[in-house]
Order: C-alpha cells, then structure tokens, then sequence
C-alpha cells in the first residue's frame, strides 16, 4: 500500500509544481504585456486590448489577448500607422523558454500612412522574438489571404528575420531585413492580368538600412540628417521568378543633395526573350519596341559553359532622376517630392 500512495504523492506534487510554474509564467506574461503597453504609450503609441486569457496547461504558458490594436508613429512615419489583430497569443514553451512565441490568429489589418487599410488573415502567423538576449525577430506565416484593396490574393509561405538597432551610428545597420516568399497569387479578374501571370513563384529580399535614424518630425529634416550621417539603403541580394522571367541582383541607394534617390544596382535576367513576347501581346509594349529590346539584350546576353538559357547581366545608374543600362539614359523618374509637417 505505501508504494502507490508515494506514487500518487509524487505525481501529485509534480502536477502541482507544473500549474504553479504555468501560473507563474502566464503571470510575468501579462507584466509583460503591461510593460510593454506601457512604453508604447510613452512613446506615442496608442494600444487598445479586450480581454486576457490564460491558457495552455501543462504543455505551455499562453496568454490570450483578444482585440489587440495598435495606432501613431506620427513622429517616425508620415500620416502614422495602424495595426489590428482579433486574437494575439503570447505562448512560452518549456521546450524553448528564451523565446517568445507570438501567434497572430483571424484578420488582420494594417495601415501605413495614407495608403489604404490592408486586411489579411493566415493559416499560421507566428512571430517568435528572442528573450533575454538582443537578436532579430523571426517571422513564419503560412497560407496568407489578402482582403480589399488585395482581394483574392493568396501567398503561400513567408518567413522573415529583423533586426533592428536603434542607436546604430555611421556606418552600422540600423535595420536588417531578410524576407522570402513563395506561391504569390495575384488578385482574380476584375483586377487586370499581368502580362507575366497572374503567379509569382517566389520572391527574396535581403538587405539594410545603414546608419543613425535620427529623430523629429519633417520627413525631409530627417531624411537630410539620415544622409548627412552617411545613411545608405543596401540591397545584397533580391530574386523574383515571374513567369518567364527570373531576376535577380543587388543595389545600393542613397540621397543626394537635393533629398532624391540615387545609386547603382547591378541585375541579372534570364527568360528576357519570353518575357517581352508576353509584354508585347498584352499592349504593354509595341511589338517593334519588344523586337528593338530582345536585340539589345541579345548582344549583352552570354550562354553559360555546357549551353543552356542565354543570360543577361545589365549595370543600372540612377543620377539626378534619370536612370540609365552602363552609359546610356533610359528614362527619366518622377521627382520625390517629401511630405510637409502638418
């Protein structure tokens, strides 16, 4: 008899110490969450939140956080941002107690400035964000639906990492970003089919955003002291296969006097033969004009050692608004014209 009693006993105390440490931690996750609130709202940020939820015993710590919304940035981002989510779960797992788990479920919407409010809901979308230690926060979302003024568009996976460091000085990132996506399905009629397709079977972006981001509220203010502090966008790496086309390269951008973009960037093609047939059959160009291109970038392009698809590497310029392909000037860009501080 006194073997299952102590068995019993046991099992009982661990089934207890597990519920105190769930309690426990759900307990720091909602300080946490509190604090959190707390230095969002000193810095201009206004957070709203329903309800609060704990949850996940014994397999985790969850904190449920329902109608969760995030609104300001007025001194960071010209006409503000916004952010809604319907339910936030904040999940430690004893598994992996040095990072934060942050699970987005049900629609999402997000704004940036003037531009439309963007509505999107997904399979998974998961933040996981390291705790303890500085270290970039991890993005992986699965089978995305867009809403208005996206409606119909679908991706099948992103994943992202992104670190930022605030204080970062001359010649420091301030901002790292890498971020892929997969399976991109444009918006269904009625909007327009792209000439290319209505798939984009991937698309990769890995670069930064170097030195000191000063503060204030004149974009244009800012944006002269970000150059004068030596402040330059690097783009290491980006691909996009596209029907036909593949692309791929790297870029450097920066500000000149004048407060407009300007830099070099140096671009790889394949599939460009293809790719301005369909643009030509769509209207998007003349079908001399196409014909013109193709015989252009025939005479750059070179065949790789074994054969196979003719590759084309061009050297882009941009200087003073007018962009050019080595030496020579291909077009002119519209002007930036910075937005005034109301």
């Amino acid at each position: 008899m006194r073997r299952p009693l102590f068995v019993l006993a046991v099992l009982a105390g661990l089934l207890l110490g597990s519920y105190a440490l769930w309690w426990w931690t759900t307990t720091r996750l909602a300080q946490g969450f509190s604090d959190w609130r707390e230095q969002a709202t000193a810095a201009g940020w206004t957070v709203r939140s329903g309800s609060m939820q704990r949850t996940g015993w014994p397999a985790a710590a969850v904190l449920v956080i329902s109608d969760l919304s995030l609104s300001g940035g007025l001194a960071d981002i010209p006409g503000g941002a916004d952010w809604q989510g319907h339910r936030v779960e904040l999940r430690l797992s004893p598994f992996a107690p040095d990072s934060l788990e942050v699970r987005v479920g049900g629609e999402q919407a997000l704004r940036f400035g003037p531009s439309p409010r963007l509505r999107f809901g997904a399979e998974r979308f998961i933040w996981r964000v390291p705790l303890g230690s500085p270290g970039p926060a991890n993005l992986d979302a699965k089978n995305i639906r867009f809403g208005a003024p996206l409606a119909g568009m679908t991706v099948g996976l992103i994943t992202g990492t992104f670190a930022a460091q605030p204080a970062a000085r001359q010649g420091e990132a301030a901002l790292n970003v890498s971020l892929s996506a997969e399976a991109i399905a444009l918006p269904p009629p009625p909007a327009p089919r792209p000439a290319l397709g209505d798939r984009i079977a991937s698309a990769t972006l890995e670069g930064s955003i170097d030195g000191p981001l000063p503060p204030g509220s004149d974009p244009a203010a800012r944006a002269s002291a970000w150059r004068q502090g030596g402040g330059i966008v690097q783009v290491r790496h980006f691909a996009v296969g596209w029907g036909p086309l593949g692309l791929s390269g790297s870029a450097t951008i920066g500000l000149d006097a004048g407060l407009q973009p300007e830099g070099t960037a140096s671009v790889r093609a394949i599939g460009y033969d293809a790719a301005l047939a369909a643009l030509a059959d769509a209207g998007v160009m003349t079908h001399p004009a196409a014909q013109a291109v193709r015989a252009l970038l025939g005479l750059l392009a070179r065949t790789p050692e074994g054969g196979g698809t003719p590759v084309v590497e061009l050297p882009l310029a941009l200087r003073e608004e007018v962009l050019s392909v080595g030496r020579i000037p291909v077009g002119k860009i519209p002007i930036l014209v910075w937005p005034t501080t109301p």
